[in-house]
């Protein structure tokens, strides 16, 4: 028998060689395949920097400017105003009245070392996006663990879900943009990939999940259902109310503390830690109520449309924000997800899940609050910048959706092979080119406005002087924070109001000319009616854009 031991010694040896030796292995598989997607992301957002290198919107605009300002030693500033909802109204603007500071943050770290032009800016997106592509591997890997899919599937749909973020419309716009949509998407998946950890009682994650609530929050503020959701799939995991609460409160704590210098800024510069402004979003009538000046949102007006055109727009929001922004954008891959999610919870219910059902369990959150509480805010993009999470979700969906039908037909056609790789292969072939088309989109529309604002540019300062208009006059327009950055004036955005609020504006901050870029509901036809006469003189600037005007303010009405 004692000769038998170092025989039965020496095999469990080697046996805990060849399983250490197979951890190594499978540790290194990981990182590699990590490795290799956030490359393949990395490409792609690159891309779409090169294809789109104008900024998309004013907001974009709005961030990479308080970033260059940031890193310029100016502070958090902006040498616009457009909104007028939250005092101070001074200029330069204490910026983020309503936003949230973190995209300006991204955008001033490479600001720091590459100069503060936008490709700076776009970089450090280009780096940060690319991590969705492993993100949504991950949460690939755990929905194929929990569905206990054969190996071969579970390789295709983990490794096709990262390349298909990679390659995803909304996500490469988001990071071309840039603005607060990809850092949030960031934040949120790696939010939801771990909560379930979390839940398991892992503290680390625990902690992790409320830094990563934090982050999100410091993004958009619809970090809150980020937080709701993962209390909702708490309390279905334990059935325990308190357990629930403290998991609750626990992050939420960790969240507050990395939020908590946000808070105090805005209390020391706004007066109150959390924006004003949120319940005029909640009381719009119409969207140009955002930059009204006199005519400012009230319960009243809002109350006074009557409950059919309160529920119609409702009705309108979730249209808008399940076609336009979901299904449009992302095409058959975001309604092949929608389809899987619908088939799922009706197969299998509510029950405790991993990270895709808390992905999807988020995204339906948002979807329903922002469509419901801001259904006229949300017509401008909402729900649009808070939806990456949801898109990463629907995308993971669709390829557990497909794998299950080509599973199916291989059933039905005795295949003898599995063939698990036609159903990324087959998103894949059907999501390339509504890429490719979104950022041709995407590359013109931006190069159609930089070109409209490059020219006003080009002829407007020689005009202002020839007018004996100082340079440093404040200007009324369209376009406040993009002008603001072509011209060495500050700008105050143009109110859709009665021309009697436009004189006071102009009254209030000394500015003596509006610019209109673009005709745009009542203007400029509104200034050059004739009971504007008397305020309003239009201004004959040759190379003007078609459809722009100047109007320069008379002394009495300044």
């Amino acid at each position: 028998m004692s000769s038998a031991v170092p025989g039965v010694v020496g095999k469990a040896a080697g046996e805990g060689a060849l399983s250490a030796v197979r951890s190594a292995a499978s540790r290194w598989s990981v990182l590699a395949t990590a490795a290799a997607l956030y490359g393949v992301g990395l490409a792609a957002q690159l891309t779409a920097a090169v294809v789109v290198n104008q900024p998309l919107t004013e907001g974009s605009s709005y961030y990479v400017a308080v970033a260059r300002n940031l890193v310029e030693g100016r502070g958090m500033v902006i040498d616009a105003m457009w909104s007028y909802a939250t005092p101070p109204l001074v200029l330069p603007r204490p910026a983020f009245e309503l936003w949230q500071p973190m995209a300006s943050f991204v955008a001033a770290l490479p600001m720091t070392f590459l100069g503060t032009s936008f490709d700076a800016a776009q970089i450090a997106y280009a780096f940060l996006g690319a991590t969705l592509a492993p993100l949504a591997w991950l949460v690939a890997r755990d929905a194929a663990s929990r569905l206990s899919l054969p190996a071969r599937r579970a390789q295709s749909v983990t490794i096709g879900a990262g390349v298909l973020a990679a390659l995803s419309a909304p996500l490469l716009i988001a990071g071309a943009a840039p603005d607060s949509t990809l850092p949030f998407a960031v934040f949120g998946v790696a939010a939801c990939l771990l909560v379930p950890r979390t839940i398991d009682g892992d503290r680390s994650a625990l902690a992790a999940l409320g830094v990563a609530l934090g982050a999100a929050y410091l993004t958009r503020m619809e970090a809150v259902w980020l937080g709701l959701a993962f209390v909702g799939t708490a309390f279905v995991a334990t059935r325990s109310l308190s357990r629930t609460a403290w998991l609750g409160v626990a992050a939420a704590t960790v969240a507050a503390v990395i939020a908590a210098p946000w808070w105090l800024r805005n209390l020391s510069v706004f007066g109150a830690p959390l924006p004003g402004q949120l319940a005029d979003n909640i009381l719009l009538t119409r969207n140009e109520q955002i930059f009204a000046y006199l005519d400012r949102p009230t319960l009243a007006g809002f109350l006074g449309q009557g409950a059919p055109t309160l529920l119609a727009n409702v009705g309108a929001a979730l249209w808008h924000d399940l076609v336009n922004v979901l299904l449009v954008p992302a095409g058959p891959i975001a309604a092949l997800g929608l389809l899987t999610a619908v088939i799922g919870l009706q197969r299998h219910g509510v029950r405790p899940a991993g990270a895709l059902a808390v992905l999807l369990g988020a995204g339906a959150i948002t979807y329903l609050a922002t469509s419901i509480l801001f259904p006229v805010a949300t017509l401008w993009g909402t729900f649009e910048h808070a939806a990456g999470p949801l898109h990463v979700g629907l995308i993971v969906a669709a390829l557990i959706g497909a794998d299950a039908f080509v599973a199916r037909v291989r059933e039905w056609r005795n295949w003898p092979r599995a063939n698990a790789w036609l159903a990324p292969a087959g998103l894949a072939l059907i999501g390339l080119p509504i890429t490719a088309l979104a950022l041709a989109g995407a590359a013109a529309s931006a190069s159609a406005d930089a070109r409209r604002i490059n020219d006003i540019a080009q002829v407007l300062p020689a005009a202002l002087e020839r007018a004996g208009v100082p340079s440093s006059t404040p200007l009324i327009t369209d376009r406040p924070i993009w002008l603001s950055d072509a011209l060495p004036n500050q700008a105050t955005a143009l109110p859709h109001e009665r021309v009697g609020a436009i004189a006071q504006l102009a009254r209030d901050f000394h500015a003596g000319v509006i610019v209109v870029t673009e005709p745009r509901g009542d203007f400029p036809a509104a200034l050059r009616a004739p009971d504007s006469a008397a305020c309003f003189t239009e201004l004959v600037v040759p190379g003007m854009p078609s459809g722009s005007a100047v109007f320069m303010v008379g002394e009495a009405c300044r």
